[in-house]
């Protein structure tokens, strides 16, 4: 990965690896062209509404593209490379290119440059069936170099009931993302970097899943991927339902189970999200318990939450304000961090899209180890980074 960093007052050999270490680590947490769940209730009832994809997230159908031209600053043809390359009318591609600058305190201060993503997707219909592929990027993994500098994050077959219905009965088998919580597409969000399903999470598996406008519900079962040392190594089934009793409000539900050869683990959670229509404000949040059952002894549970609300100043202009809390495991002191997320998006076009993110990273904030004068929670940390997104 290509890296331009710029040391304050620290020597460079001896900080070299801290400021992998954080880059790496964003990248970890960096998003790979998922769906806005803000747009859910606030502009359309289901991610099906605007994605091929029936979880949300890649190509966007007929009626996301009409949605990306209309809230853009200034508006231009939505359509994949602007409408100018004709493509048969069973075959749809687009992609995403992300890059990222900005400020981080860990607690030593960097400036970095850094690429997020380069994909191109791919869906060609056939009826009833849909064969979906990503095929882009990701930073080499040692060893297997070959497989991870251009790799396919996604590649699956897709059957539905109602074939171009946003809506339906679906059936995936493939490589993709298990369904599960909000689903948010900042993967620094505490319940996604900690929740079960961070950046490169993708697992080999089968989803049954039927969306309508009141209710959704996804059951995956999956497999890690055999062919690179993937980032979760898990073996298991997901679950995820939601219920919409207003066209305003949801309600959702999920589980996780999943086995690897170290340790077995259980995910619960719940979610809910509210559209409050007049201040043009989404509230959605999302709370998860996990126990780690460890083949060498202990059961360690953690608890992960993450609330978000956003705002539009206008069509063009949502503000996200973010908080987040991660206890490694409830039983032991001093272990929690939470986080204050600001992120301002400016659609500018409908394929070109600017956001500045914010964070503040708070370690055991306000413990202490029984004297008030002495706190054991650890150094502040955050960063401000601007972020350009293009979508072909």
């Amino acid at each position: 990965m290509q890296r331009v960093v710029l040391e304050r007052g620290l020597p460079v050999i001896k900080h070299a690896l801290v400021v992998i270490a954080i880059v790496a680590g964003l990248v970890t947490a960096a998003k790979p062209a998922h769906a806005y769940p803000q747009f859910q209730l606030a502009r359309d009832a289901t991610c099906s509404g605007c994605h091929v994809n029936p979880a949300g997230g890649g190509l966007l159908n007929e009626n996301g593209m009409a949605a990306a031209e209309a809230m853009s600053q200034f508006g231009d043809p939505p359509e994949f490379m602007y409408n100018k390359i004709p493509l048969p009318s069973w075959l749809e591609l687009g992609g995403e290119l992300r890059n990222i600058a900005g400020y981080f305190k860990s607690p030593q201060d960097y400036l970095a440059l850094f690429p997020m993503q380069a994909d191109v997707y791919a869906a060609a219909t056939f009826k009833a069936f849909q064969i979906h592929v990503t095929v882009g990027y990701r930073p080499p993994e040692y060893g297997n170099e070959a497989a991870t500098y251009v790799w396919s994050r996604e590649h699956y077959l897709q059957w539905q009931s109602d074939a171009g219905s946003n809506e339906g009965l679906f059936i995936r088998a493939g490589r993709f993302m298990p369904v599960f919580g909000l689903r948010l597409a900042e993967h620094v969000d505490y319940t996604r970097q900690y929740g079960g399903t961070p950046l490169y999470g993708e697992t080999y598996g089968a989803a049954v899943e039927y969306v309508k406008e009141g209710y959704e519900a996804h059951l995956t079962g999956f497999v890690h991927d055999p062919l690179i040392d993937p980032v979760n190594h898990d073996n298991g089934a997901a679950a995820y339902v939601e219920w919409r009793p207003t066209k305003h409000a949801a309600i959702g539900a999920e589980g996780l189970v999943g086995v690897s050869k170290d340790e077995k683990t259980y995910r619960g959670g719940l979610t809910g999200k509210y559209y409050f229509a007049s201040p043009d404000v989404l509230v959605q949040a999302e709370v998860q318990l996990a126990n780690h059952v460890l083949d060498a002894g202990g059961a360690p549970t953690t608890l992960v939450g993450y609330l978000l609300a956003s705002h539009w100043f206008s069509s063009s202009i949502m503000l996200d304000i973010g908080l987040g809390h991660y206890d490694e495991d409830i039983r032991v002191r001093n272990l929690e961090r939470d986080c204050i997320d600001l992120n301002l998006h400016w659609f500018m076009l409908s394929h070109l899209e600017l956001i500045l993110n914010n964070r503040v990273e708070l370690f055991a904030f306000g413990r202490t180890n029984g004297n008030p004068t002495e706190p054991s929670g650890g150094p502040t940390g955050g960063w401000s980074l601007l972020q350009l997104h293009y979508r072909l």
